[in-house]
This record gives C-alpha cells, structure tokens and sequence, in this order.
C-alpha cells in the first residue's frame, strides 16, 4: 500500500521522469547536504519523479500537491 503526501512542488530539490537519473541526484543530494533529514522521491500523476526534504511535507498549504510516496530515503549510519 502505497502513502500519499503533500508537498508544495516549488520545494523540490530535483525532479526527472527517469527514475535511475533521480536516484543519482539523491546521493549526490545526500553527499551535498550530509542530510541528517530524510529525503522522499515521489511520483505525481504524469509519471514524472521528485525528489523532496521529508521536512517540507505541507497539508495545510493550499498550494500543496498531493504525491504517491515510492521511496524514502534516511541517512544510513554505521554501526562502528
């Protein structure tokens, strides 16, 4: 079962319809930021792929586009 959620598409961090493009752009995203936040890739109803700060979800925004999640991302660590 796949989750819904909101985000306001002007938040994106980067947005593709080829998924194996996008998830080059999120380890770039991940190594870039030293992300402690989770990152989200989602897939609005043309087919076309995003990427998105799991922070900037938003509902209450009326600008605010509902997304079928694929994808989140956490920062792995090691445990050594």
């Amino acid at each position: 079962m796949e989750e819904t959620i909101f985000f306001n598409r002007g938040n994106a961090l980067t947005s593709t319809v080829d998924q194996e493009e996008l998830m080059k752009k999120v380890q770039i995203e991940k190594d870039k930021r030293g992300l402690d936040n989770k990152l989200v890739v989602v897939q609005d109803n043309s087919g076309e792929y995003l990427l998105f700060d799991f922070s900037d979800a938003d509902s209450e925004n009326d600008q605010a586009t509902e997304f079928q999640v694929k994808q989140v991302i956490k920062n792995e660590e090691s445990s050594e």
